[in-house]
């Protein structure tokens, strides 16, 4: 295992043990006025989704990755990666790894597909006015991003490698909890046929 699994896959058996944690956050949601918890909605910033004792997913990972940069152009039909893991089953460097991810919807331009950056504080600004066209004409000046006057919202995916909350050996993972047919591993979306031990 040591080849391809790193240690903490098997000693990070959860995340958020004590408390819940954001898992997705909805901005096209907000501006609402509908009730406000700050754990479900809020109308500054959208609609939340917390989880406790989160089971991680799993990717390959080199130590490194890519990342969106301001401006990038991205395909709205999928999840835009912000900052995809490195690395593969035919990466020597690389061992599966566990991570949180945080899902969201987030604000682009429709005609240049691009994510935006709305201005949310000041005067005009989102927080004050709900308004997005003027929040994003006011952030475009700012971020010198360029806007059409169009927007829609598309799905963001980030990945945050897991290194806290590791267990001791005796509650570290067991074969069966990755090697079963109810596994938490995803053996073919990590490349492989089918459970390698099987």
């Amino acid at each position: 295992h040591l080849s391809t699994v790193a240690c903490v896959t098997c000693h990070i058996t959860q995340v958020a043990i004590r408390e819940a944690t954001k898992t997705h956050w909805d901005w096209s949601q907000a501006g609402q006025d509908l009730p406000e918890d700050a754990h479900e909605y809020l109308k500054k910033k959208g609609r939340f989704e917390y989880e406790a004792g989160l089971v991680p997913e799993y990717h390959w990972f080199n130590g490194r990755g890519d990342r969106y940069l301001l401006g990038d152009t991205i395909d709205p039909d999928v999840a835009t990666e912000l900052n995809p893991p490195l690395g593969g089953i035919e990466d020597p460097e690389a061992r599966i790894w566990p991570f949180k991810i945080h899902r969201a919807t987030q604000i682009y331009d429709t005609e240049y597909r691009t994510l935006m950056v709305p201005q949310t504080v000041g005067e005009g600004a989102y927080w004050e006015s709900f308004d997005w066209d003027q929040a994003l004409r006011m952030g475009s000046v700012a971020s010198g991003l360029p806007y059409s006057g169009s927007y829609g919202f598309a799905n963001t995916v980030m990945y945050w490698p897991l290194s806290h909350m590791v267990q001791p050996a005796g509650n570290a993972l067991q074969c069966r909890d990755c090697h079963s047919p109810q596994g938490r591993m995803d053996w073919q979306g990590l490349g492989y046929p089918g459970d390698p031990a099987s």
